[in-house]
């Protein structure tokens, strides 16, 4: 759905996502105002209301000249007292483009002091309230077909439309916005003049919008469908979508940027162990040696990047995330379980190990919690601590023969493969990688695995200690409950797979912090912890996750009963708090006064759907207590979401799992339909399309047609001129059919933000049309029997690419 802004003044103001690829390096790399923010003593000159906050990310704003105040009625109040909209800047603490806005724009003064004048200014965390990030990352995706972070929202205050209105309802959105106007669009000085000016003299028109697109939001995140039957060919059509969009050169699922999918992998495992197949054993296991090979795996420390910026894994987004290395963890754990004689066993146990090391090492509070995230940028440069040049790794091993081992084995003598992304005056460098299994390196070590890697460790331990004494990327140290349960899972998980009782021990000091710290007096959870100071009331993804790591700590322990009981007793106040009327879960807690719409989510994103793990865990526990509650509860949740799983396959691969577990543990609750019946569901068509008129009558040599198509709405397909040159173009030509041209006018195709990238791209989705112009070049020839219009797309979900399809179109003329 596209939103179109009706306010005069609001539409000729940038919707900000397209500054992202306009930005000088220059700019970027500049601290312009930092001379501005001390006094002469080296005190700070402004501190506003976040100092008191916990967060890493708003504490990174707590001394700007913009007076930010945290989201909660405080600043509500004050919007409402002084009758003027709300300025939201959502963000998080590793990501870059935020940091750039914050240095041109935050710490302005000039800019500043415009923002106080004429906004209340509220910054968030999206990591710790999703809920708030889902809403306003909505609204900002329909009105400007893109999104992503920083995002720049603007809304109504409370009071707007009367004392009972609660505001807080979206006018205007985009995302990184520059502080000087450029290629004919505004600054933000000029956005924030704007929508003042649209606030003061057509507030009628900006509070109709508000409600126009608050109610849009309303209906894009709360689409229930009706209960229904649920059967095998739902697992059998995100089974069919996945293969579909599996890289089989490089692994994984798509191309650039190519991100890890954990959950894809997981649940075609699952499928793999209900029904062996070696062509889907070579995609997990290709793709798990692809990643583990990689750059985005770091080599030397341990732990996954974020994700690849190709389709190789070799170059990374430096973030890491402790989500992403939870779930990678588990799965090559849950792999080497299931195939623990697999070539590659020592390979996934070599992840396996270096990555716990790497997050017991960095990512782990003294309490024994784990912290968030890690930073992609040092010194405002991407990757600054992680990249190598070959001098550098000759002087940090300092033997020759060993420095030549470590070149050859980490690709460095296949010359350079970095450049920074946003600083093309920075010189060429190497992100280190493996371009060829360890095995082919045997030679440098007599032909003997073990001494080979022994001469790597010592590599490593050569570069590690350089690049520790190297300026460090920031860690964002807060304590997230959901994310803890994942990588307790993957510890606990890890521990029972390989027989290492520090795995277990660790994954039990974190679940102890959480219930000793992180428990509120009734037996609920808190969402997140900093310095011992908890705070924000736990929302569904965190029951679900803390539950999961308390079932595999159960495993991991089957004599310490305490871990089933809490798993349990978490489980029944999910269910209290966050039960939907017909089945499944809401996201967040009943009756929040600062939310306009309540979400009951079921799609995986880089997080898998909370709604999936919480099915999981009820099975599990079906399978660890017998109690029939549990499974009863499963089929009923599973039975309210059949219409999206069978609409939405692979987007819901979470779910689609513990259906076809369900399936497996009991089929007989599910024969609404025999079970030897053929499919009804199927693999989501991405595109239909047809041309009008049916028959093509020419005038003066001339025919027009209009070719339409219709776009599933789980899918978009790439625009013809996409914004990336790894993408295919969607393209309408004539074949068969001489003596004729086609001349195409394609549609002006719409700016998305998707999650695997940075910047937005160029894509159709809903239903587009193509005007098209057939010209007869030769007189009197006729048009060909079998003249076509082909159309050729590439249809993509939020997360990967389907392989290019064509449509056959056939013309036929008319009298």
């Amino acid at each position: 759905m596209r939103l179109r802004v009706q306010i005069g003044v609001l539409a000729l103001l940038l919707l900000a996502a397209g500054w992202l690829t306009m930005t000088s390096t220059a700019a970027q790399d500049a601290h312009p105002h930092a001379d501005e923010l001390v006094n002469e003593d080296g005190s700070w000159r402004y501190t506003n209301h976040l100092a008191d906050q916990t967060s890493p990310y708003l504490l990174q704003h707590a001394h700007n000249p913009v007076d930010w105040r945290p989201w909660g009625q405080e600043a509500f109040d004050e919007a409402r007292r002084r009758g003027v909209p709300i300025f939201l800047s959502v963000g998080y603490s590793t990501c870059y483009w935020c940091h750039v806005m914050e240095r041109q724009v935050f710490e302005d003064p000039k800019i500043a002091a415009q923002m106080n004048e004429l906004f209340v200014c509220i910054k968030v965390d999206r990591e710790e309230r999703p809920d708030v990030d889902e809403i306003y990352m909505t609204a900002t995706q329909l009105m400007t077909q893109s999104g992503g972070w920083p995002m720049s929202v603007f809304l109504t205050p409370p009071g707007a439309a009367g004392e009972d209105d609660p505001g807080l309802k979206p006018f205007w959105a985009g995302t990184y916005i520059p502080p000087e106007p450029a290629h004919g669009r505004p600054g933000f000085p000029q956005v924030l003049q704007g929508l003042s000016g649209a606030w003061v003299d057509k507030r009628e028109e900006v509070i109709q919008q508000g409600d126009q697109l608050a109610e849009a939001v309303r209906k894009s995140l709360v689409r229930q469908g009706e209960p229904g039957p649920v059967d095998p060919s739902m697992v059998q059509g995100a089974t069919d979508q996945l293969l579909s969009m599996y890289d089989r050169e490089h692994g994984g699922f798509g191309g650039a940027p190519k991100f890890p999918q954990p959950s894809f992998l997981a649940f075609l495992l699952r499928v793999y162990q209900n029904n062996p197949d070696d062509a889907l054993w070579w995609v997990i296991g290709h793709t798990l040696e692809q990643m583990a090979r990689g750059g985005m795996y770091d080599q030397i420390g341990g732990g996954f990047h974020r994700y690849s910026t190709d389709e190789r894994w070799l170059v990374p987004h430096f973030e890491k995330m402790l989500y992403d290395n939870a779930q990678l963890v588990e799965l090559y754990a849950q792999v080497l379980q299931h195939k623990p004689n697999d070539a590659n066993a020592p390979l996934y146990e070599r992840v396996i190990r270096e990555t716990c090391g790497y997050v017991l090492r960095e990512m782990t509070d003294p309490i024994g919690a784990f912290w968030s995230a890690q930073d992609a940028e040092v010194n405002a440069r991407e990757g600054g601590s992680y990249i190598w040049t070959e001098a550098q790794v000759r002087k940090a091993v300092g033997d020759s023969d060993l420095a030549g081992l470590a070149l050859k084995m980490y690709g460095l003598d296949l010359g350079t493969n970095f450049q920074d992304p946003h600083h093309d005056q920075a010189d060429p460098a190497n992100v280190l990688y493996l371009p060829n299994p360890l095995a082919s390196l045997t030679g440098a070590a007599g032909g003997d695995m073990g001494v080979l890697f022994e001469k790597r460790g010592q590599i490593n331990e050569a570069l590690k200690a350089v690049r520790d004494s190297r300026d460090q990327p920031s860690t964002d140290d807060k304590v997230l409950t959901g994310w803890n349960g994942m990588m307790i899972a993957a510890l606990a998980d890890a521990g029972r797979m390989l027989k290492e009782p520090g795995y277990t021990d660790a994954a039990v000091r974190a679940a102890d912090a959480i219930v000793s710290r992180m428990t509120t007096d009734d037996g609920g959870l808190y969402r997140t912890m900093r310095g011992g100071e908890v705070k924000i009331p736990g929302f569904l993804e965190d029951y679900a996750w803390f539950v999961h790591g308390l079932i595999a700590l159960h495993r991991a322990q089957p004599d310490e009963p305490r871990w089933l009981e809490l798993a349990q007793g978490y489980m029944r106040t999910a269910t209290e708090r966050f039960s939907a009327e017909q089945g499944g879960y809401y996201d967040t807690l009943a009756d929040q006064p600062d939310l306009f719409v309540r979400v009951r989510g079921a799609f995986d994103g880089a997080i898998p759907s909370a709604n999936g793990r919480m099915i999981h865990n009820l099975l599990d526990l079906y399978e660890l207590t017998g109690e029939s509650k549990w499974f009863d509860q499963a089929e009923r949740d599973l039975r309210s979401f059949a219409e999206a799983l069978d609409r939405s396959g692979a987007g819901m691969v979470q779910m689609q799992g513990a259906l076809l577990r369900a399936l497996e543990l009991d089929p007989s609750r599910f024969a609404d339909k025999p079970a030897d019946a053929p499919a009804t569901a199927t693999t989501p068509k991405p595109v239909s399309a047809s041309v009008e008129p049916e028959t093509i009558r020419f005038v003066n040599g001339e025919a027009a047609v209009t070719v339409t198509l219709d776009i599933d709405p789980a899918f978009h397909i790439n625009s013809n001129t996409p914004s990336m040159q790894w993408l295919i173009p969607t393209t309408l030509t004539l074949t068969d059919a001489d003596g004729y041209e086609l001349a195409v006018k394609y549609p002006e195709p719409a700016m998305m933000t998707f999650q695997y990238a940075d910047q937005p791209l160029s894509v159709f989705h809903g239903t587009v049309r193509f005007e098209a112009t057939l010209k007869r070049m030769s007189e009197g020839a006729a048009l060909p029997d079998d003249a076509v219009l082909i159309l050729q797309y590439q249809a993509c979900t939020e997360t990967a690419c389907l392989p290019p399809q064509r449509i056959r179109l056939p013309l036929i003329a008319g009298e």
